[in-house]
């Protein structure tokens, strides 16, 4: 059963994978490499923040904990 999920998944990231490169290709010979790489430094920039502005919080044995309570675990 676990190999069928791992399985799923590699077949699911691989989809998403040749979808990003097809719409990636179609704005590059649409609107010129310019505006594809511009396209794509923005959707980075997107992530980046989003990583930025997420939550800390720390993980043990009963589950990953955010905001408050993980900072009253270490102290």
């Amino acid at each position: 059963m676990k190999s069928a999920k791992s399985v799923v998944a590699f077949t699911i990231l691989i989809l998403l994978w040749l979808s990003a490169a097809g719409i990636e290709y179609d704005l590059a010979m649409h609107l010129g490499v310019l505006a594809s790489a511009c396209v794509s430094v923005f959707a980075l920039s997107l992530l980046a923040g989003g990583l930025l502005r997420a939550p800390e919080g720390y993980e043990d044995q009963n589950g990953f904990h955010i905001g408050v309570l993980a900072d009253a675990a270490f102290l």
